[in-house]
């Protein structure tokens, strides 16, 4: 099942799989869609939600150094997930990135104003999670697949989730001891953020909706 590039409401059946048919997410800043592709599909039984990613045309993904879980996954090369329970847009949510190294991070977010500026972090401990992940790397590619607990998120039963995806993607050979910035990063999403001259993802307005069935 695929949906349109344009739509962010997802429906998905359950054992079923859903491909996001927007194969190039978008700048975070502006919206302007990256040459760099993207694939993500979904799926859900009784306790996970599964996400499962291709990262292409990713030619610096070894650069990457991060390791740990937990550490600061987002100053490098990253593929991220923030999803919350609920129809409504909203003010806590669950943050997960995993990167080429297989590390994975996984917090609680409180954002009251929506836009980034107030937030607060509460780590899950990778043991308590309870993600289940892998990553491959080939070539130029990475790819993967993550886990995600139900109840990590909210009540088993909800049906209804607010969610983004992101991608940091390194544009050139970085120096030692690299941060993603502006200049030789690109910050992109599924649905922009368009958060203007400084990219930011922790925009919650720009959340999808993914409805299952």
């Amino acid at each position: 099942m695929q949906v349109s590039a344009t739509d962010y409401t997802l429906t998905l059946p359950q054992n079923e799989w859903l491909t996001l048919s927007r194969q190039h997410f978008c700048e975070a800043t502006n919206g302007s869609e990256s040459s760099t592709r993207t694939l993500v599909r979904l799926s859900y039984e009784d306790k996970y939600l599964r996400v499962e990613f291709e990262c292409l045309d990713n030619p610096y993904w070894q650069s990457n150094t991060y390791t740990e879980h937990n550490t600061e996954l987002w100053r490098q090369e990253v593929f991220e997930v923030f999803i919350a329970a609920g129809a409504d847009t909203p003010t806590r949510y669950v943050e997960l990135e995993i990167n080429p190294n297989n590390a994975l991070f996984v917090g609680r977010i409180h954002n009251p104003t929506k836009e980034g500026d107030a937030m607060t972090l509460d780590m899950v401990p990778y043991e308590q999670a309870g993600i289940i992940h892998e990553v491959q790397t080939e070539q130029e590619n990475w790819k993967g697949r993550i886990e995600i607990p139900r109840q990590l998120i909210g009540d088993q039963s909800t049906t209804t989730y607010r969610l983004n995806f992101y991608r940091i993607v390194l544009r050139e050979q970085p120096a030692t001891d690299w941060e993603c910035t502006p200049d030789n990063c690109s910050f992109l999403c599924w649905n922009s953020t368009l958060s203007g001259t400084t990219p930011c993802f922790h925009r919650p307005e720009s959340f999808g909706t993914l409805q299952l069935m």
